[in-house]
């Protein structure tokens, strides 16, 4: 808790004020954890995207050299 913070709780005399700024901070708290999860859910997303698009050149690549082996292969033919 930065400084401000802990002198306005300080200053505060009435209970529910008090009770308001726990549960505000237990909101955060919770919040906090929803971010991070929300964060690592997207750097697995970013991986694995990068991942799949690696995927994807390879298979181009086979592709691509099998279209030339057969068209080598028809010209052989002809």
């Amino acid at each position: 808790m930065n400084k401000t913070t802990n002198e306005t709780v300080q200053s505060m005399q009435h209970l529910d004020s008090l009770k308001a700024v726990k549960v505000a901070m237990d909101m955060n708290k919770a919040q906090d954890k929803t971010i991070d999860m929300l964060v690592n859910l997207v750097a697995s997303m970013d991986k694995n995207m990068k991942l799949l698009a690696v995927k994807v050149l390879e298979l181009e690549k086979i592709c691509a050299r099998y279209q030339m082996t057969v068209g080598a292969d028809e010209k052989r033919k002809s």
